[in-house]
């Protein structure tokens, strides 16, 4: 089983910045874990001499402060120990720099759910970081956020597997059973196939179509359930929608999901659209190389 025992919290300063730090505390108290809170000051767009005043001028020192008071008023909400990194310069790459200097064993950050147009024209800063950490990276839906004034309590009722039916399932196992221990919660492990006939579970027939999906997904479930003792489901259809699609009508509150664990790697197809949707909290697990469809 993953141990986790320090979680650090990527937070903007935006307006669920409040509520993903109090998620972070829950998870640190459930985990028995350190906490650590993180936050960069980006430099101004525009030419050199705008960025020089910035920094000179004392408004890179005043945001610095501001950000500073922000974060401990709020944490002075909570009895626990924690640590304030405050960086100036590009958010992922800073963070990517923190993660590996403290050996975070898990990242926190929130999506401001940005359209498939924007994600286009400036990219997703969670896909980002997916991309560039070699730490797994917990990313919080908007609407976890919004529901009510309330800070929201941790609710991780049922937890989802994106399973690839390849070795890598294990790493993810781990980090299902690490959650489900301390906030008991339910596992459910699902895959999806993109076709009824996989000559490497099942050989080639000359059996009528429906039989030949029947016997696969008989094959697929069973490899499933060698994983762990879970709950079982085989999709049909393009993953990332269909995990998306389910997660939504099986009121999924976390799915677990593996990214190529090479630095500067490529988000997997999978993985990425549901980074996009986001139908709920989504978990990105660094793994061997060797996944490639999910």
């Amino acid at each position: 089983m993953q141990k986790i025992k320090k979680i650090l919290c990527a937070t903007d300063l935006s307006k669920v910045s409040d509520r993903l730090l109090s998620w972070g505390v829950e998870l640190c108290l459930g985990f028995d874990a350190s906490f650590s809170v993180f936050h960069a000051i980006p430099p101004p767009r525009g030419s050199v001499t705008r960025q020089i005043e910035f920094e000179r001028g004392g408004e890179k020192k005043e945001k610095i402060e501001k950000a500073r008071e922000k974060i401990k008023k709020f944490m002075a909400h909570f009895d626990i120990k924690w640590d304030l990194i405050i960086a100036y310069g590009d958010p992922v790459l800073e963070l990517a720099k923190v993660v590996k200097k403290v050996e975070a064993d898990i990242v926190i950050a929130a999506s401001h759910g940005l359209s498939g147009l924007q994600q286009f024209l400036i990219g997703s800063v969670v896909g980002r970081m997916a991309q560039t950490f070699l730490q797994p990276l917990l990313v919080i839906p908007p609407g976890k956020f919004i529901s009510d004034t309330n800070l929201p309590e941790l609710q991780l009722t049922n937890i989802m597997i994106a399973c690839s039916l390849l070795e890598s399932d294990s790493d993810l196992k781990n980090y299902a059973l690490a959650f489900s221990e301390k906030i008991n919660s339910k596992i459910w492990l699902v895959h999806v196939m993109e076709s009824p006939v996989n000559e490497q579970i099942v050989e080639m027939t000359s059996a009528p179509y429906e039989d030949a999906q029947r016997l696969l997904e008989e094959k697929l479930s069973l490899r499933l359930k060698n994983l762990m003792p879970a709950k079982t489901h085989i999709l049909q259809g393009i993953p990332g929608e269909e995990l998306a699609l389910y997660a939504k009508s099986h009121e999924i509150d976390l799915i677990i999901a593996g990214v190529d664990d090479r630095p500067g790697r490529i988000i997997t197809t999978t993985t990425a659209a549901l980074l996009r949707d986001l139908p709920c909290a989504v978990l990105t697990v660094p793994i061997k190389s060797t996944i490639e469809s999910n």
